[in-house]
């Protein structure tokens, strides 16, 4: 069987900014700035994520006579901003000035971002820092493991002892495997080609290759899917664990992405395991995956469901990935002779399926997963997530899909027609929800099968920590992203409901700029309301100095945040004006590529560059 290893590595270390001895030569004085005071670790005024502090905005300096302290601070300030480098000699022999220009006489006060102007100054709802110790792994929480049978619901097993998810013999026979041995994908690192190009012979099946029409399955057969309003187990356990808030992967990893794009000051992905055909390439995210999301709040005796709003997207018409999507589960995880029976055309009876979803418990939050496979040579749980990934021609114009179904995967590596191309794309627009998804349901990677809606190219399995190494520079600094990431998605959650108590709202999250904004109203028509603007920034605090998103990201030392929370006071106009901008955002993504083209590949790619340059524009730096 021909496979390979991984894609070619540029280089062993992810390329940063700067070092840690950098970092800390950069801040060699001993007194802080005014504004960016030092973080005592031992202080006793520090709260963790239970003692939310909601305190008054301050009320400017003050106007009294200044300590010799302060002077000196100030003077230390001034020093550090005028110092300029040494001259150093050019070519021919002069020596030329430094092009760093002195900021004497120059305000040294931050930006003002949109809302926080003397016109309309926020108001601040809360505020608080987040000790890095307060940041405990799911292991120390309650674990539910629930099958759908036969349409009922029920409780198998709960586990609260292992940090992925433990269950009895006799449940894990409830959680699908891989077929036709596609387990051999599992114990291979990197692509299998389901038909070798060189020999022309098949790895696996030849009935693989080709894929079911979408319209010759019997949905009808399956579990149905249940949102998260929908699930009367994820809202009885929501009350058994008192919780008061509850969703799926499918609706919290769009907030997950934005809270993390605000966090990290969107890091860019790390691309040192591609070949050198992507030195150069783009390294920020897609579009797509900075996309505004928008969520329901359902509320129910005491319990906040959130559902997915998919109002806005233009795919509507997702008759084919997303319902492919759950074929393609079937036919990798069933005997030939089992599927068939989910075909339309067959009559008789067919077997009962049966879902098995993790309930997990994160403080006052409770998130539902799906777990779609599980092989007992995996380490960890042995539990992961089945994704199928199209071709991206076909992703980018799904409305015209059957015009790209001759486009085929011809070679490992390559800028264009390749599976590492297929990867990079991953990268930049998959990875970071596929990294939340699998840490919800306790897992340990994805399965890929790389097609063309119509045939099957290959498979690849793809571990947490690769996924964690092209996100974030390094295996295993997912866990510690994903556990800020959920908390201050907590923290967000009790802000958004305080805004209107007991009713079910509508929220909309989008990093823009420095600060993450949330637009609430409430779904229920009892009485009219003003649409509310919240918006969240953050600190990152290491080494008791604020450090840059990515250096926080990546490095491995106590990272503790600061977070501020306020509503904004700007009319109702411009607030709804800046939601419109928003939704405008959602509907913004290019899905319709023009036919004459030789390379779509370069029409996407263009498209992605000037809506990325349009969201710098319009958020401020990054």
């Amino acid at each position: 069987m021909r496979s390979i290893a991984r894609f070619p590595i540029l280089a062993s270390t992810p390329r940063l900014r700067a070092s840690p001895r950098a970092f800390r030569a950069r801040h060699k004085s001993s007194a802080p700035a005014e504004g960016l005071p030092l973080v005592d670790v031992t202080a006793n005024n520090f709260v963790g994520s239970s003692s939310e502090q909601s305190v008054e905005p301050n009320a400017g300096p003050s106007s009294g006579p200044r300590s010799e302290r302060s002077t000196d601070i100030e003077d230390a300030v001034t020093a550090f901003a005028v110092e300029e480098e040494p001259s150093r000699p050019s070519r021919n022999g002069k020596n030329k000035q430094a092009r760093f220009k002195s900021l004497e006489g120059k305000s040294m006060n931050p930006k003002r971002t949109p809302g926080s102007g003397k016109k309309n100054k926020n108001v601040l709802v809360s505020e608080g820092t987040l000790l890095d110790n307060v940041f405990q792994p799911l292991h120390r929480e309650r674990v539910f493991l629930v099958v759908f049978l036969n349409g009922y619901l029920s409780c198998i097993h709960a586990d609260n002892n292992d940090h992925y998810l433990e269950v009895s013999g006799g449940s894990k026979r409830l959680i699908p495997h891989l077929k036709h041995g596609l387990d051999a994908v599992l114990k291979r690192q990197g692509v299998h080609w389901l038909k070798d190009p060189s020999t022309g012979g098949y790895n696996f099946p030849e009935y693989l290759e080709a894929i079911p029409s979408v319209a010759d399955f019997a949905f009808d057969r399956l579990p149905p899917f249940l949102p998260s309003s929908q699930d009367p187990m994820l809202l009885e356990y929501a009350k058994q664990a008192d919780c008061q808030f509850a969703g799926s992967t499918s609706s919290l990893t769009g907030i997950l992405a934005q809270i993390y794009l605000l966090l990290s000051e969107e890091k860019y992905v790390n691309l040192s395991n591609l070949s050198d055909e992507f030195e150069g390439a783009p390294r920020h995210f897609t579009p797509g995956q900075r996309i505004p999301t928008s969520v329901f709040l359902r509320y129910k005796d005491g319990v906040y469901t959130t559902d997915y709003d998919s109002d806005r997207e233009e795919s509507k018409e997702e008759v084919v990935l997303l319902p492919l999507g759950t074929l393609l589960e079937k036919f990798l995880t069933l005997p030939q002779n089992i599927f068939s029976k989910f075909i339309k055309t067959h009559t008789d009876d067919h077997p009962a399926l049966r879902d098995t979803h993790r309930y997990a418990k994160r403080g006052k939050f409770l998130m539902r997963s799906q777990l779609d496979c599980r092989d007992k040579n995996l380490p960890g749980s042995g539990v992961f997530d089945i994704k199928t990934r199209a071709i991206s021609e076909i992703r980018h114009d799904v409305h015209n899909y059957r015009s790209y179904q001759d486009r085929k995967l011809e070679t490992l590596t390559g800028r264009y027609g390749s599976f590492e191309s297929e990867y990079y794309d991953m990268i930049r627009s998959a990875f970071l929800e596929y990294s939340f998804q699998a840490r919800i349901g306790g897992m340990d990677g994805v399965f890929v099968a790389y097609h063309n809606v119509a045939q099957i190219f290959g498979f690849q399995y793809i571990s947490l920590d690769e996924m964690d190494t092209a996100l974030f520079g390094r295996a295993g600094a997912g866990d510690r992203v994903f556990h800020r990431c959920v908390m201050l998605m907590a923290i967000l959650y009790r802000t958004v409901v305080d805004c209107f108590p007991g009713r079910s709202l509508k929220a909309t999250f989008e990093k823009g700029g420095r600060m993450l904004r949330v637009w609430v109203e409430p779904l229920d028509g009892a009485a009219p309301a003003d649409v509310v603007e919240l918006q969240l920034s953050l600190k990152n605090i290491m080494h008791g100095r604020p450090a840059r998103g990515a250096y926080a990201v990546y490095a491995a030392y106590p990272w503790t945040l600061q977070y501020r929370i306020e509503r904004s006071a700007a009319p109702q106009e411009e607030i709804l004006e800046n939601r419109g901008r928003a939704y405008k955002r959602q509907m913004s993504i290019a899905n319709s590529l023009p036919p004459d083209r030789e390379s779509p590949e370069d029409f996407v790619a263009a498209v992605e560059h000037a809506k990325y340059k349009e969201a710098l524009s319009e958020g401020g730096e990054m």
